[in-house]
């Protein structure tokens, strides 16, 4: 009896420390941050990602002015992440974002993304951090 308690507490213990470190694609979530040219003419940027088992989709500011990503690509290699979409500026118009960056932290909940983005008239740095939770 005593073997039998052993071995089922040892197959627990393995069990649940495979479903607890199972962190899913390392995208995965809502991620929050900031992009500018200056820390004065910062803006505020919330994502959404999803991994379907083959693409990588997602959102960009939910909300009545969202935009769907267009396209995001991850380089596992180097954790290299590349993300284009369509933004709008406080006008309306809309205008090609793109941002290319390395993820910090993979094992954390709280990974972050740092990089440079550019678009038409601009570029500079960004940096996102997936929010715990999500």
């Amino acid at each position: 009896m005593y073997k039998f308690m052993m071995g089922f507490l040892l197959t627990l213990v393995c069990f649940i420390s495979t479903a607890v470190a199972q962190e899913g694609h390392p995208l995965v979530g809502t991620w929050q941050g900031e992009w500018g040219s200056t820390t004065a003419d910062s803006n505020f940027l919330t994502i959404i990602m999803y991994w379907d088992g083959k693409a990588i989709t997602g959102l960009v500011n939910p909300g009545p002015d969202s935009t769907s990503l267009q396209t995001v690509q991850l380089d596992s290699s180097s954790w290299t992440v590349t993300i284009e979409t369509d933004l709008k500026d406080e006008a309306g118009t809309a205008f090609h974002f793109k941002a290319k960056g390395m993820l910090e932290n993979i094992g954390s909940q709280t990974r972050s993304l740092h990089g440079e983005w550019q678009h038409e008239s601009g570029k500079g740095n960004f940096t996102l951090t997936r929010q715990s939770g999500t």
